[in-house]
């Protein structure tokens, strides 16, 4: 057996021992966003809507039901590869063995703060791994951007007034909010140890991008992407495990996904 498969195993049985004995890690933390009326969502998507169905007292028992409905691609939610590549995964086509995974976490929120336009670039991803080694298989990868704390001001998160963010131009929208470049994102699909990349923004790609080639450089190699993914900022850059499980929508390309972390 090589030493890539050893290595595989025994990382494979130190996420399944996190899952099956409480006591041998860290407390779960919840990166998912509340679907609600602030969740956020591209313009011309369906928003979230919760409608009540049934809500009251029966013969004997409390009955509560309701309604929802939603865009694929809002709030926290999972991009499957075929969101923009032809002949991708969809949602349900994607390994469940994938959704849980080593956490990576690349930290660029001190530049993302001081530059809306800022990506992730290789030279960040040499210094995570000079620092902290190689990504081991399976791992998802998230850039915190340090975005997720404007959630609820609309002009912060998407770089622009709610009324510019509406106007869409021949070229999309004039936003502003940090996301992957694309020589990183080349570099991320190259690796081979990466089954999933999250971000706290709106996007992969950063908001200026109009053909989005970090969703395609990822995509082609059917790596799913986190979107809208919440605050990171208690995650260390290694050591958790992550969980990322989407709705099995039958040919979906997204949905909304619980994404949680278990602390060392």
């Amino acid at each position: 057996m090589s030493s890539a498969c050893q290595a595989g195993l025994l990382l494979g049985s130190s996420l399944l021992l996190v899952l099956l004995c409480p006591a041998s890690a860290g407390p779960w933390i919840d990166l998912s966003h509340t679907y609600d009326k602030t969740t956020q969502y591209w313009p011309g998507n369906l928003k979230f809507n919760l409608s009540e169905v049934f809500k009251g007292q029966l013969d004997g028992f409390w009955l509560e039901m309701h309604n929802f409905a939603t865009a694929e691609h809002g709030g926290t939610h999972m991009d499957a590869p075929v969101h923009v590549f032809m002949g991708g995964w969809t949602l349900e086509k994607i390994p469940v063995d994938r959704f849980v995974a080593n956490a990576a976490v690349v930290n660029i929120s001190a530049r993302s703060q001081a530059d809306p336009d800022t990506t992730l670039t290789p030279a960040d991803l040499i210094a995570w791994k000079e620092a902290h080694g190689d990504w081991i298989y399976p791992t998802i990868l998230l850039v915190n951007t340090g975005y997720a704390a404007h959630w609820g001001n609309n002009t912060r998160y998407w770089g622009v007034p709610p009324e510019e963010l509406k106007k869409e131009t021949s070229v999309g929208y004039n936003v502003h909010f940090p996301g992957i470049g694309e020589a990183a994102a080349e570099m991320i699909a190259a690796d081979g140890a990466i089954v999933g990349v999250g971000i706290d923004t709106p996007s992969l790609d950063p908001g200026t991008s109009k053909v989005l080639p970090a969703h395609q450089a990822l995509f082609r190699r059917n790596i799913f992407g986190l979107e809208h993914v919440g605050d990171m900022s208690r995650v260390p850059a290694t050591g958790a495990t992550i969980l990322a499980l989407p709705m099995k929508i039958g040919g979906g390309s997204g949905g909304p996904c619980r994404v949680l972390v278990r602390l060392p």
